[in-house]
């Protein structure tokens, strides 16, 4: 059996991403008051993310594992008891996205050699783009009256998969208009988003075309 090394990382991270986007339109379009369901969802997808961390990384195990942690008890008691702690909930899956981001983006702009995980973990990054932005997003819902027109004011979890739909409708910078944000603040996140979005892919088809080049120069 092959041990897992730091070039097998982003697999588990694309596919747990990819599984999470799916399974949450599963659950939102056949499945009423299925707040338990994506909660469980998210959690599994979030420790499968981590397995491909490279097991030297400590640090980033030891933070990855106190981010579930707080989405466990904070989200189990949002949904079976009757006290709100969603904000605690959100704000911790978006330091957990974000350190992701964070650590993926290293990893892909470091290396000057083009590998499958290199490209891989480019597609890992632009996903966790749109899925930090889904979550600042359903923040400003729990936080301001009607920040955008289209989403009702519901459970964050009920709410989840529109959110994310959106955000990489916003990031792709295709804009549908079915949901679109009203208030000062939502709209700053929105157009950050789309530049963000539009200078990555430049971005990084530069910097891996630059990279194959030098490969085929010094091969």
């Amino acid at each position: 059996m092959k041990l897992m090394t730091k070039d097998d990382n982003f697999f588990f991270l694309l596919g747990s991403l990819l599984v999470l986007f799916f399974l949450s339109a599963v659950v939102h379009q056949f499945k009423d008051d299925a707040q338990d369901y994506v909660l469980a969802l998210l959690v599994l997808c979030m420790s499968t993310s981590i397995v491909g961390v490279h097991r030297k990384q400590t640090f980033y195990r030891s933070w990855y594992a106190v981010m579930i942690t707080v989405v466990v008890i904070s989200g189990s008691i949002s949904v079976f008891e009757d006290y709100d702690l969603s904000l605690v909930t959100m704000f911790a899956m978006l330091f957990f996205v974000l350190a992701q981001t964070f650590s993926a983006l290293k990893q892909v702009m470091m290396p000057r050699k083009v590998t499958l995980n290199q490209i891989v973990g480019s597609i890992c990054v632009y996903l966790l783009f749109g899925l930090s932005f889904a979550f600042i997003y359903l923040i400003q819902l729990e936080l301001f009256v009607a920040p955008f027109n289209g989403l009702e004011s519901k459970p964050w979890l009920d709410n989840l998969f529109e959110v994310i739909y959106f955000s990489f409708i916003t990031l792709t910078t295709v804009g549908y208009g079915d949901i679109s944000p009203v208030l000062a603040i939502p709209k700053f996140f929105v157009f950050l988003e789309s530049i963000t979005g539009s200078f990555y892919l430049a971005i990084m088809v530069a910097s891996l075309v630059s990279s194959h080049l030098s490969q085929k120069e010094t091969s």
